[in-house]
């Protein structure tokens, strides 16, 4: 799509058309083709039982991903897999996978995408991945899981006494979003602010009244209350639910990059995300893209298992 914007054609925003499922015929020529592809690059396939067994083994750490659509996977799961759609699992497995050498477990009924998926990752250093062929009757998304302190409801408000204390104008709120979220709507009046920076963020904002701290869902303001309340001498809470509950309360967001207290360092925008210069970020994008093949070539270390 990089590509055909430069070349001056406008691409299609906001469909939803998708592909429809193959025919018998073609799944079963995917399966042969399949595993083929696991065969060449060693991916096994296991049962439930071995599944299990790692499972419940202390000493290593097995990730258990369902690497399907995210709307069959909310549909029916593995008790305890991850949704991890194939391609991002391949393009931003540093976003699923925290641990290095872990063991890589696949799930997919059909196997295809898992072990088309998993010859990838093989390829790419990841030497233990395996397949399971399975789904279960585990529905929806799982709730995240947060290393830290848990959220403290005595510090927490909800979005009507935000909502007051901004008409009395006694309250000042820090955005911890990310923020691209940030731009895209936050509650009138917010600072956006980087919870690792905060001590270079509040001096700027010198908040008055009480400090209401929010985020996405409110986990991440929460557990940066007390981190917060050694840096200011004002009152610290935070809005319990976050942007979702201040959205859910019927109340209105507004767009921008005002109030930025900090850089916007926290992430790293994709061309098509950037505001100004798309053109010339797309252009740097692919003559960075295009050279990695001879980069490859002139590092002469570096090459992708099994080729």
């Amino acid at each position: 799509t990089m590509g055909w914007t430069l070349a001056g054609f406008a691409p299609d925003h906001g469909k939803d058309r998708r592909a429809p499922p193959p025919s018998a015929a073609s799944l079963a020529w995917a399966k042969q083709a399949a595993a083929r592809v696991a065969e060449r690059y060693g991916v096994v396939q296991i049962d439930r039982a071995t599944l299990a067994r790692w499972q419940h083994e202390t000493e290593r750490t097995t990730y258990l991903f369902d690497v399907r659509d995210p709307d069959e996977y909310a549909a029916g799961h593995l008790s305890g897999a991850l949704s991890a759609p194939g391609g991002q699992l391949v393009q931003a497995t540093d976003h699923y996978v925290g641990t290095l050498g872990a063991r890589l477990v696949l799930a997919d009924p059909q196997s295809v995408r898992a072990q088309m998926t998993a010859s990838w990752l093989k390829q790419m250093g990841w030497r233990d991945v395996a397949v399971v062929a399975a789904t279960g009757s585990e529905t929806g998304f799982p709730a995240p899981v947060i290393l830290g302190p848990v959220e403290q409801p005595a510090l927490s408000i909800d979005a009507a006494a935000l909502a007051d204390l901004l008409v009395r104008a006694a309250a000042t709120v820090i955005d911890l979003s990310s923020s691209r979220a940030f731009r895209d709507g936050h509650i009138p009046n917010a600072w956006f602010a980087i919870r690792a920076r905060l001590n270079r963020a509040l001096p700027r904002i010198n908040p008055r009244g009480t400090l209401v701290l929010t985020s996405e869902d409110g986990v991440l303001a929460s557990l940066a209350c007390d981190e917060a309340a050694a840096l200011t001498p004002v009152p610290v809470r935070y809005l319990a639910g976050g942007n979702r509950a201040w959205a859910a309360s019927g109340r209105f967001f507004v767009r921008g990059d005002d109030n930025m207290a900090d850089e916007a360092i926290d992430l790293w925008l994709k061309p098509y995300d950037r505001a100004k210069g798309v053109k010339d970020a797309m252009a740097e994008y692919l003559a960075w893209e295009i050279d990695l093949v001879h980069r490859i070539a002139r590092d002469g270390t570096l090459k992708f298992a099994g080729l």
